[in-house]
């Protein structure tokens, strides 16, 4: 199985750390010669990634390669059966990665410090701080992100926890996580499980050298 794409990139890593957790043999690359070649639009006309290669079957969009994995894959399930549970983790998945995620990225733009809008930044924390605390009413870390078990809501967990603490301290905020009991057990604890550790130091060693890159 091939997926391409960068691991820093949190739509792979929702994808990656899927097959990881479920124990299915991969490689990871980007195309050759990049996403808008002939050869790699015919794989997604969008000319974008995470896409996975499965023999002859391909699948793109990081949410419906996990829907695949799952599928396909059935040792150790990602996305619960039961009514109640299906949406205790399909609204934790919405929450990081349509909210948190989505809230964090607004501040990329003002990264630079001699470019940077602060009014644009106050509105930005402000709005992310508000995701944050409805992120933290339904967070169940029991001791996972939708409760006892992993799930498709920790891929998506990990990633945009990832990066709002690479983000927003660049901003003048310590900690991200601030009064936020929850959710702070569970970014210490995958900062220390093997699984979610690997993955996040293959994260920021890869972000790092982009920045450095672009120097």
């Amino acid at each position: 199985m091939d997926i391409y794409g960068v691991v820093y990139s949190p739509f792979m890593a929702r994808v990656v750390l899927a097959a990881r957790y479920k124990g299915i043999k991969h490689k990871i690359s980007m195309p050759a010669d990049g996403t808008k070649t002939p050869k790699f639009l015919k794989m997604n006309p969008l000319g974008k990634v995470p896409v996975l290669k499965d023999g002859k079957t391909i699948v793109f969009e990081s949410g419906v390669i996990l829907d695949y994995l799952d599928a396909k894959y059935k040792k150790k399930p990602i996305i619960p059966t039961a009514a109640k549970a299906v949406a205790q983790t399909r609204l934790l998945v919405a929450m990081f990665g349509e909210y948190v995620q989505t809230a964090a990225f607004g501040l990329w733009p003002q990264a630079d410090p001699t470019k940077r809008d602060q009014a644009v930044v106050d509105a930005a924390l402000v709005q992310l701080n508000k995701v944050l605390d409805t992120t933290e009413k339904v967070f169940a870390g029991k001791p996972f992100a939708a409760g006892a078990k992993f799930t498709i809501a920790d891929c998506y967990a990990v990633p945009a926890l990832f990066f709002l603490h690479f983000l927003v301290p660049q901003f003048g905020v310590k900690d991200p996580l601030a009064g936020r009991k929850k959710l702070k057990k569970y970014w210490a604890k995958v900062n220390k499980d093997k699984l979610t550790r690997d993955l996040l130091a293959e994260m920021n060693t890869g972000l790092q050298a982009v920045m450095a890159a672009n120097r």
